[in-house]
C-alpha cells in the first residue's frame, strides 16, 4: 500500500510539475488577439522580431529568452466626441476645424479601422509595443480632418453631400498615411457638427432678413396677382356662362332629334299595326266566306240525298211517319181482331208507307 500511495504521490508530482512547467514555458493568444514574439538572444534562432504573427493559442515563452506583445486583432473604434461620457477620453474630445471662411467648427468624428492582417510583427518593429499606434491613429485622424474640413466654407458643413465627400477625403488621407503603417482604415464617420455661436447668431439673422425679404416678395407677387386674380375670374364667369348656353342649346338639339326619332317609330308601328290588321281582316273575311260556301254546299248536298230518298221506300216511310205525328185523336175505339198494334208492317201500310217492295 506504501508503495502504490508513493507512486500517486509522485505521478500527481510530475502532471502537476509538467503543467507548471508547460505554462511556464508558453503563453496563451486570446481569440480576438494576435502575438508578436521577440527573441532576445540568438540561442534558438535569429535575434529580434520574428517575422510572423501568433494567432489565437498556446505558444513557447522561454521565459527570458523571448518577450511577448499582444496586439487587437479586431475592428477598432475611435471616437472623438464633444460628450464626456462617451469616447475615447471621458473629457471634450471633439476635432476642432477652422472654416475657410474663419469661423470655429467642432466635429464628432468616429474612424473604423484594424491592423493589417499577419501585419503586426511589422507594427511593432515601426512603432513599438503597447497602445503607441492608437496615438498615431488619433493625431493622423485629426490632421487629415483639419486638412480636408478646412478647405469648407462654414455654409458648405450645411450641406450633408459636401459633408460627405469631405469624409471621403480624410478616409482617403488616412488609408495613404495608416496604410504605410500598417493599418487598414475602413470608414470615417461624421456624427455631428457645431458650428461657432457668433456664426449661428449670424446666421440666424441671416436667414430672419432672408425670409423678410421673401415675405415681402410673396405679398408683393400676392398684390400683383390680386388683380390678375379678378380677370381671371370674370373670364372664367363668362367661359362658365358660355359653356351652359352651349350645353343648353345641345340639349334642345338633342331633345328635338329624340322628338323626331319617337315620333317616326310611333307612325311607323302604327303603320304597321293597320297594315296588320287590314292583313287579318282579309284573311277573316276570306276563310268565312269559303265557310258559308263548304256550308251551303253541304245543305245543297244534303238536300239531294234527302230528295233521292223521298223518291223510293223512304220517302213513303217519311210521310207515314209525318203522318202519325201529325195525328191528332182524342179518343178511338179500335178492335184488336180486325188490327194487330204488334205488326207494324200492317200499321205502316195502313198510314200509306206501301208494302216495302
Amino acid at each position: 500500500m506504501k508503495i502504490i500511495k508513493a507512486i500517486s504521490y509522485i505521478i500527481i508530482v510530475i502532471v502537476a510539475g509538467g503543467w507548471l512547467i508547460f505554462k511556464a514555458l508558453t503563453v496563451d493568444v486570446p481569440i480576438g488577439q494576435v502575438g508578436v514574439r521577440i527573441q532576445q538572444y540568438g540561442l534558438f534562432g535569429k535575434k529580434g522580431v520574428v517575422e510572423k504573427d501568433f494567432g489565437p493559442g498556446w505558444h513557447r515563452d522561454l521565459g527570458p529568452i523571448d518577450k511577448w506583445e499582444l496586439f487587437d486583432s479586431t475592428v477598432q473604434t475611435l471616437e472623438m466626441t464633444r460628450e464626456t461620457n462617451r469616447g475615447d477620453v471621458r473629457s471634450v474630445d471633439d476635432v476642432k476645424v477652422q472654416s475657410a471662411d474663419g469661423y470655429a467648427i467642432s466635429l464628432d468624428v468616429t474612424i473604423k479601422y484594424r491592423i493589417a492582417s499577419g501585419k503586426a510583427n511589422l507594427l511593432y518593429r515601426k512603432l513599438g509595443s503597447g497602445s503607441k499606434y492608437k496615438t498615431i491613429v488619433r493625431n493622423e485622424a485629426q490632421s487629415a480632418c483639419m486638412g480636408a474640413f478646412g478647405t469648407m466654407k462654414t455654409e458648405d458643413f450645411y450641406n450633408p453631400d459636401r459633408r460627405r465627400q469631405a469624409a471621403t477625403e480624410v478616409r482617403e488621407m488616412l488609408v495613404g498615411t495608416l496604410g504605410g503603417k500598417n493599418i487598414n482604415v475602413i470608414d470615417v464617420l461624421i456624427r455631428s457638427v457645431q458650428f461657432d455661436p457668433e456664426y449661428e447668431n449670424k446666421i440666424r439673422r441671416k436667414k430672419l432678413a432672408d425670409q423678410e425679404v421673401e415675405l415681402n416678395k410673396s405679398m408683393a407677387a400676392a398684390e400683383r396677382m390680386s388683380g390678375k386674380t379678378q380677370v381671371i375670374e370674370a373670364e372664367t364667369a363668362k367661359l362658365v356662362k358660355l359653356v351652359e348656353k352651349e350645353k343648353e342649346a345641345e340639349l334642345i338639339s338633342m331633345k328635338a332629334e329624340t322628338d323626331l326619332q319617337i315620333a317616326t317609330i310611333r307612325a311607323n308601328a302604327g303603320r304597321y299595326v293597320t297594315e296588320k290588321e287590314a292583313d287579318a281582316d282579309l284573311i277573316n273575311a276570306q276563310k268565312g266566306a269559303e265557310g258559308l260556301l263548304k256550308v251551303r254546299m253541304a245543305e245543297a248536298a244534303g238536300e239531294k240525298l234527302r230528295n233521292e230518298a223521298m223518291q223510293g221506300s223512304g220517302g213513303n216511310i217519311l210521310v207515314a211517319l209525318e203522318a202519325a205525328q201529325n195525328l191528332n185523336i182524342t179518343s178511338i175505339e179500335v178492335s184488336t181482331v180486325d188490327l194487330d198494334f204488334l205488326d207494324l208492317n200492317a200499321m205502316a201500310e195502313k198510314l200509306g208507307a206501301g208494302s216495302g217492295e
